[in-house]
């Protein structure tokens, strides 16, 4: 198999990623008016029920299925036998998690009002597992994944503003919300005949599969609790208003981690497949390239939301919540830690097989994260959750980076941490320079993000910033080919 442009993956992930956080900004301010609190709160809550057992049906499989199949990719005959018996094993998962469901919903009284919604809700379970998006992964079809996913949520974003306009259209809008993913999941696996037949096994080796499945849905199950956490105690120690003000900033926080994780994500297949061809060499300059990327693309990032927290904070929400830019500024700097122990996690130590050392740690992380919570929040409360989530993914990223680095050596980063951070200091200008002749808000926040960007290209050039170096040569070439 021909291999792709790693950065053309990440620019393909990137515009996903980006599309996924613009189409929820248009529609949320709209469904919100129309179907009113109430209803946002029943479809919330039903959702959140089914986010479980989707968690439960999918187990640990996307990482392994991704991860192992890149390694058989070159061997038609094995990676078929291994899509097989996964996609039988995500089969029963997904049986189990629908008949635990389906209990739930008979025998907790609270969830009778909602069986109509879960019902609808429930069918993402299913079309996830037939979805089979690893596949994707495994051959690295990212232009695919993108396309897909813009179509149907074009075509989402169509039929809502066609068919919800009254708060009684509940149970269409959670069709449409439903539509999305089914439709994504159904294209997905008639297109997947390009690269392999799907069928159920007649026999599994489960003790094969199943340990490694297991840890890393342990891993899974242990971010979540971890990442639900700052906000569950910060219910419980303080009240409602602390809680609406730390969950605009974690909604900002994730936004742009996903996004920026996209840098990331693309790696985890051809990392495992240059491992399973023991190109030591090319996996270290593959390493390397990625992370210096990820570097220089991170430290404008958080600059940027730390000096745009203001702005950032009235866009997504309004004025009544302005007093988030103290956690949302601290929240930025988690994003270092956090994206470095995503690479130096899972898309380092999971390719190398190390998926126990990531569970050890993301627990140690969680612990670490729980007990700071309950002695600080109710000192400086939702500040408190921000400062505790900077030092458990700092602990994360200082041992999954030392961890690696036993097993692979790679280069020093501190020239391109320099390179990137001296990149910063006219943005800071520039920021401090337009403030005071523009009061205009949405003027002066586009002239910063442009004048930046060009200030930080031409600074990193200047530096010989090998990433941007690369990057600009290329689209130089490309503009003068045409």
């Amino acid at each position: 198999m021909k291999d792709k442009s790693i950065k053309i993956n990440m620019i393909l992930n990137g515009i996903k990623g980006i599309l996924g956080v613009i189409f929820p900004l248009i529609t949320f301010p709209y469904i919100s008016k129309i179907l009113g609190t109430e209803n946002i709160g029943k479809y919330n809550f039903a959702n959140s029920i089914i986010s479980y057992f989707v968690l439960l049906a999918a187990l640990g499989i996307n990482t392994y299925a991704i991860r192992e199949g890149a390694r058989l990719r070159e061997d038609k005959e094995k990676l078929n036998k291994f899509i097989k018996e996964v996609f039988t094993i995500n089969i029963i998962s997904t049986i189990i998690s629908y008949s635990l469901l389906f209990i739930l919903i008979l025998i907790v009284p609270k969830f009778k009002g909602y069986s109509t919604l879960i019902g609808i809700l429930s069918l993402q379970i299913i079309f996830q597992t037939i979805g089979i998006e690893w596949i994707y992964s495994i051959y690295e079809d990212y232009k695919y994944i993108t396309i897909r996913s813009i179509a149907f949520q074009i075509i989402s974003l169509a039929l809502l503003f066609i068919c919800v306009h009254s708060e009684t259209d509940l149970y269409i809008y959670a069709i449409i919300t439903v539509i999305s993913s089914v439709g994504s999941n159904i294209l997905n696996f008639i297109h997947s005949k390009k690269y392999c037949k799907i069928s159920i096994a007649k026999s599994i080796n489960l003790k094969e599969h199943m340990k490694p499945i297991l840890i890393l849905f342990a891993t899974t199950i242990t971010i979540t609790i971890y990442v639900n956490s700052d906000i569950t105690i910060l219910g419980f120690l303080t009240n409602d208003h602390n809680v609406g003000i730390y969950s605009v900033s974690t909604k900002i926080y994730a936004i742009i981690k996903n996004l920026l994780a996209s840098v990331v994500i693309v790696s985890i297949p051809r990392f495992s497949a240059l491992l399973s061809q023991n190109k030591e060499e090319e996996f270290k300059n593959t390493a390397e390239d990625i992370y210096k990327t990820l570097l220089t693309i991170v430290i404008p990032a958080i600059v940027g939301i730390i000096l745009l927290r203001n702005e950032i904070i009235l866009i997504i929400s309004d004025v009544t919540y302005i007093e988030a830019i103290s956690s949302l500024a601290l929240l930025s700097i988690a994003i270092f830690f956090s994206l470095g122990a995503y690479f130096w996690g899972q898309a380092m130590l999971v390719p190398l097989k190390q998926e126990k050392k990531v569970l050890k740690i993301t627990i140690v992380s969680a612990i670490v994260n729980i007990i700071l919570n309950l002695l600080l929040i109710p000192i400086w409360k939702e500040n408190a959750a921000a400062i505790t989530t900077i030092i458990a993914e700092a602990i994360a990223f200082v041992y999954c980076k030392y961890e690696t680095k036993k097993i692979i050596k790679l280069c020093n980063f501190n020239s391109i941490l320099v390179k990137s951070i001296l990149g910063c200091f006219p943005i800071i200008i520039i920021s401090l320079v337009i403030r005071n002749y523009i009061s205009k808000s949405i003027l002066s926040t586009i002239l910063i993000v442009l004048l930046s960007v060009i200030s930080y290209v031409i600074i990193e050039i200047v530096l010989k910033n090998e990433v941007v170096v690369s990057i600009t040569r290329k689209v130089k070439n490309r503009i003068l080919n045409r």
